[in-house]
């Protein structure tokens, strides 16, 4: 079970790391061998970054929920407790997010 899980991780980890240029190379094999279009050639690439953001975002809430079941289970952390860390965990991720915004926003009227 562990070793299962352990490549379904890595699976979607991989497929999550997958960057247009990574796409591209892929397209560019399959374009070759399927005689698609350039413009075909780009519109695989595009839907397998999708593809794998997609995936990674399966794996990783996966991989959460067992997460917090086994930190439930153990003792370590209630619900409450995670939920708590959760919603911190967001609040503080949002004032990074925006306080980027506003630096890359000053810097562009520079």
């Amino acid at each position: 079970m562990v070793e299962r899980i352990k490549k379904i991780v890595e699976t979607g980890y991989g497929l999550g790391l997958l960057s247009l240029v990574e796409a591209r190379k892929i397209a560019s094999k399959v374009k070759k061998e399927l005689r698609l279009s350039d413009d075909e050639s780009l519109k695989l690439a595009r839907e397998l970054v999708a593809n794998s953001k997609q995936a990674s975002k399966e794996v990783l809430g996966t991989a959460n929920r067992y997460f917090e079941s086994a930190m439930e289970k153990s003792g370590v952390a209630s619900k409450g407790e995670l939920r708590a860390a959760r919603t911190f965990l967001k609040r503080r991720a949002r004032r990074v997010k925006d306080k980027m915004k506003q630096n890359l926003a000053h810097m562009k009227k520079r």
